[in-house]
């Protein structure tokens, strides 16, 4: 026990060494930070072929860590246009031009595709998880809306050379393609056509070219890939006319008049397969009919226009679409179906029906929908008509979705890019309002269980920690708008009492485990009093904090935006405030409720453990620690067999080699076996909230076959239901 008046010396005598101690408490929580909304691109010369012209942004993480993004850019002459592609090396914070992906006419010589002159819009980026047929693990995919030329922006030109548009176009042949990248995105291959269409059609007679006689609209759009058991999917929305389609197999029939009749202007949903040999992709099967409309002559399917497909999985082996909908009713709605390419048989409701927690808001419509799964089996949602996202904790079917501040604004096209290396989530927005000529935004949000070192903040005067009252994880003003941070009990389980200490370039900001919430000043000014409250991270000063070194190893908070004051935790079990500095020149001890110890939460990577499984109460065993064999379950001994290692990069390690996927199967039922370790995808885990274990190749989940028990019981990988026997916890 240190006395007083040692203490107060000791205090004096060290404040001018304290920055090395410092670094040491701010050892980096994850990467550069970049909360508020910054512009990644924005149009040089805004003369566009089309209104709106900048949109729909998508990216995705190579494995090297590289985030790229594309971007529909309808600037310029329509003839000839090209899908620019921009990169980030430092996850996310600063983005450089990259490439341009050039249209199948200029990159192939097979006369089949020199009609598609344009790579034009609503790009998907995709990097695959395991081989598909002779595309490799790691390979970068980008499915593209890709056309001929605007007939409509021709004949409108000839006609008078000022002219500019002010909305659609009419294109031909407007289709999806594939192409693949295995250097990072600085150069693409052309692979094929996935699903081909026809004519844009315009904005109805307005916009039609003189060219396109038969009055048609049937191009295919919105492309959404997804990887499963060997083979591609791609998910998009088909505007040619169907009669109807089979109810088992969910193929759909063609209208014979499809490319003479007048166009009614329906839309689908389907999906094709690919394997990745065959020439190519399956027929198309239905994933949303839309309604059953009368043309005049005979039924087709697509009333109410479904469009815009995201699927996700889920931690209790079901799988969520969510689709935006124009038919009346809720205008963004969703399925959750038991397979993923039978989405035509599952039942579907608004987007509303899905649960909240007590007095929340229901999730945002507004049409443009998107569904990001995070490596911890959590869901997040957004929608055109909201900035802010929802999140279903659980990542279960049935789970709870709860609202959260973002600092990007509500945008038609947004991307959710969950960034490895951070553990954050990067929001990219694109706005349909005023002509939509940009720009492409972009910016960070923590949900929370983001990367690196959390603490527990306790208190000298109470003992206590800083916490939210009655364990709320959302922003105050979604949880019954007052300040809601105490202190409160010290739990080693509690993670809403763990804080992340960010560098925000002298100061730091406070981000909690649970919900990724910044430690803020109750209405956004300094003043003495004010209490504290959870709120998003926007950069804003009223959410960073000075750290200023006390005494013995604890610290004291000065708020960024009034050197004279602290943040203050007065009294048990009570609101914490901001207050004027307490004068200890007498009383060492008068201003502990102003000094913080910070107690850090022991990291997983690096650190042997074994895992043992909530069902059986035994652990993961590998019979002699031998290569090729297949690991069991066994009684807990902390042998060298059973004693793992975590890798930055995912690996399980045990006695040198990898825990991997044999064969780098895709199946469920593959066997769990050790094997060198080599890099692949099959050999790195992700670890789920829920206590689930996911291959990060085939996300099939560490399960005991046929739910054993006993000594030996086999392991293998199956479809992550969340179930006991697919529960793990280190010890």
């Amino acid at each position: 026990m240190i006395s007083n008046s040692i203490r107060k010396a000791f205090a004096v005598a060290t404040a001018a060494g304290w920055g090395v101690a410092l670094t040491l408490a701010l050892a980096p929580s994850a990467a550069a930070y970049q909360p508020g909304p910054s512009d990644l691109y924005v149009a040089q010369t805004p003369t566009c072929n089309k209104r709106p012209c900048v949109l729909y942004p998508k990216s995705a993480q190579l494995p090297s860590g590289r985030i790229v993004a594309a971007f529909e850019n309808s600037q310029g002459d329509p003839v000839g246009q090209t899908m620019p592609l921009y990169k980030s090396d430092d996850h996310g914070t600063t983005w450089q031009k990259l490439t341009d992906v050039k249209a199948p006419a200029s990159v192939s010589g097979d006369p089949r595709f020199a009609k598609y002159t344009s790579n034009w819009t609503n790009p998907c980026l995709y990097v695959l998880p395991h081989d598909v047929g002779r595309l490799r693990a790691g390979t970068l995919l980008l499915a593209s809306v890709v056309s001929g030329d605007d007939y409509y922006y021709k004949e409108r030109k000839a006609a008078d050379p000022d002219w500019q548009p002010s909305g659609n176009g009419d294109r031909k042949d407007v289709s999806i393609a594939l192409y693949a990248s295995t250097d990072d995105g600085a150069n693409w291959s052309f692979e094929n056509i996935i699903a081909a269409g026809g004519w844009q059609g315009g904005d109805g007679d307005a916009g039609r070219s003189a060219a396109n006689t038969g009055k048609q609209q049937d191009p295919v759009w919105e492309p959404h890939l997804f990887a499963r058991d060997g083979k591609l999917i791609a998910y998009y929305s088909d505007e040619n006319e169907f009669t109807g389609y089979d109810a088992t197999s969910g193929v759909p029939t063609l209208d014979p008049d499809n490319d003479t009749a007048p166009d009614p202007g329906l839309q689908i949903l389907a999906h094709r397969t690919w394997d990745g040999t065959a020439a190519s992709w399956s027929s198309p099967v239905v994933d949303v009919p839309g309604r059953t409309v009368w043309s005049g002559t005979k039924n087709l399917l697509g009333g109410g226009r479904p469009g815009m497909t995201t699927v996700v999985p889920t931690t209790d082996g079901k799988w969520l679409m969510t689709y935006e909908y124009w038919g009346g009713g809720s205008n963004v709605r969703y399925r959750v179906g038991d397979d993923p390419l039978r989405f035509h048989t599952a039942h579907d409701e608004a987007i509303g029906a899905l649960p909240v927690p007590s007095g929340g808001r229901g999730l945002v419509t507004g049409g443009s929908p998107v569904l990001s799964a995070l490596p911890d089996g959590r869901i997040v949602y957004n929608a055109n008509g909201s900035g802010n996202v929802w999140v279903n904790e659980s990542g279960r079917s049935t789970g709870t979705w709860k609202e959260y501040q973002t600092p990007v604004p509500a945008g038609y096209s947004r991307a959710l890019q969950y960034v490895e290396g951070t553990g954050r989530l990067l929001v990219l927005q694109a706005s349909w309002a005023g002509g939509s000529i940009g720009p492409v935004r972009y910016g960070e949000v923590d949900l929370g269980h983001s990367d690196g070192t959390y603490y527990t903040l306790v208190n000298r005067r109470t003992g206590q920690a800083l916490t939210p009252r009655g364990g709320r994880t959302q922003d105050a003003n979604l949880t019954g708008n007052v300040p809601d941070l105490i202190t409160g009990p010290v739990s080693a389980a509690d993670d809403t009492q763990r804080w992340h200490l960010t560098d925000r370039g002298g100061n730091v900001t406070l981000l909690n485990k649970a919900g990724g919430r910044a430690a803020g000043i109750w209405g956004g000014t300094a003043t003495a009093g004010a209490e504290l409250a959870q709120w998003v991270d926007d950069a804003a000063g009223d959410k960073q904090w000075t750290l200023v070194p006390s005494s013995d190893g604890y610290y004291k908070f000065r708020a960024s935006g009034d050197s004279g004051l602290y943040m203050t935790g007065a009294t048990a079990d009570a609101a914490v405030d901001v207050r004027t500095p307490i004068d200890a020149a007498t009383d060492p001890s008068a201003d502990d409720a102003q000094e913080w110890r910070l107690v850090p939460e022991a990291l997983h990577t690096g650190a042997p453990f074994v895992l043992k499984g909530d069902h059986s109460g035994r652990c993961l065993d590998v019979p002699d620690g031998a290569a090729g064999v297949r690991v069991q379950i066994w009684d807990c001994n902390g042998n060298a067999n059973q004693t793992i290692t975590q890798t930055g990069a995912g690996e399980l390690r045990v006695a040198g080699k990898c825990l991997a996927a044999a064969g780098d199967g895709t199946a469920a039922g593959t066997e769990l076996i050790l094997w060198p370790c080599d890099g692949g995808s099959s050999q790195k885990w992700w670890f789920r909230l829920n206590g689930s274990v996911i291959n990060r190749s085939n996300g099939l989940a560490i399960d005991v076959t046929n739910w054993g028990t006993g000594n030996g019981a086999p392991v293998q990988l199956w479809t992550p239901l969340g179930n006991a026997t697919q529960t793990w916890h280190r010890v």
